[in-house]
């Protein structure tokens, strides 16, 4: 049985992020984002849209 069927729209989405080592803690740190310019798309027929997200993460490596 099929699901869904239907076209889905070709978009652009703009991805980054910013990495800062500190090697006397052996940590990094990064600051990112997925789709910065908030337009909403969605990637399967039948699925709800998809926006923006924004992480901020601290690792440290032993």
């Amino acid at each position: 049985a099929t699901f869904a069927t239907g076209d889905i729209p070709s978009y652009s989405v703009l991805d980054a992020q910013i990495n800062y080592a500190v090697p006397s803690i052996k940590s990094v740190f990064k600051l990112g984002g997925s789709n910065l310019t908030g337009q909403e798309y969605f990637s399967a027929v039948g699925t709800g849209n998809i926006g923006s997200l924004y992480y901020l993460s601290w690792t440290i490596n032993p």
